[in-house]
């Protein structure tokens, strides 16, 4: 079952002509907590009305039309992949707003762009109803530290602590511009195991290629080893936002 929250309130003033339309918005986030802060943060504008579900199952058995549904990115992708025409038909009535995390962004990339917008749970989701108002005309507020290559390399600085030992030394080594047999005498292992530790890595990491890992690599080699320890970057923090277009 699924629980209403009614934030609508009426706008009887001239003084209001101005005022945003109230919108239904539904939510199917990943987890509790991350639902009671959106719901207080819409809550605060008082102007939606909110419904929760639990689950993929109760919202596509719903018959409400909501004007934006707020998701997170492990129901999302579960939607896309497991339901695509319960996805196409949601599409059609509703915005779809995916919420995730900062350091998710390079892994989610392949599917964010079947969203009409998208909201950072670590860096602005306390801007919630502008960034509504934003995704039901087709926009998102795009983090600064993304727009840059130093900002990508930030994400990826965080998936560090995903390689194994031998794919770090992998990827280190790589930023020198050693070729696969000379990281293998290095590292005492065969060609063709660095072979795979090169292909996993880009894999892990995101890159298209072994030369922009290696940049990577050259570029953050004093970052490296304490992102591998799982120390977050000093920018990964909130950060101004610019508004782009998804279109």
């Amino acid at each position: 079952m699924h629980m209403n929250h009614e934030y609508a309130q009426e706008k009887a003033s001239h003084s209001t002509r101005n005022a945003v339309t109230p919108m239904h918005v539904c939510l199917i986030l990943d987890n509790n907590s991350l639902t009671d802060t959106v719901v207080q943060a819409l809550d605060r504008a008082g102007r939606h009305r909110v419904t929760v579900f639990h689950d993929i199952s109760e919202l596509t058995q719903s018959t409400l039309t909501p004007d934006a549904i707020l998701i997170g990115l492990q129901q999302f992708t579960a939607l896309r992949e497991n339901e695509p025409m319960v996805y196409l038909r949601l599409s059609r009535r509703s915005r779809i707003v995916v919420v995730l995390s900062s350091r998710e962004l390079l892994d989610a990339a392949h599917i964010l762009a079947f969203a009409d917008a998208w909201v950072f749970e670590d860096i602005n989701v306390d801007r919630i109803n502008e960034l509504l108002d934003l995704g039901l005309e087709g926009h998102c507020l795009m983090p600064k530290q993304f727009l840059s290559r130093l900002g990508v390399d930030e994400i990826r600085l965080t998936l560090l602590p995903r390689l194994s030992e031998p794919e770090f030394e992998t990827l280190r080594l790589l930023g020198q511009g050693l070729n696969n047999r000379t990281i293998a005498n290095q590292l005492d292992l065969s060609e063709a195991v660095i072979k795979s530790m090169v292909r996993s890595v880009l894999s892990k990491l995101h890159f298209r290629n072994r030369t922009e890992a290696g940049v990577f690599a050259a570029r953050q080699q004093g970052a490296l080893q304490s992102a591998r320890e799982g120390m977050v970057p000093p920018h990964m923090h909130a950060a101004p936002t610019h508004r782009t277009g998804t279109s």
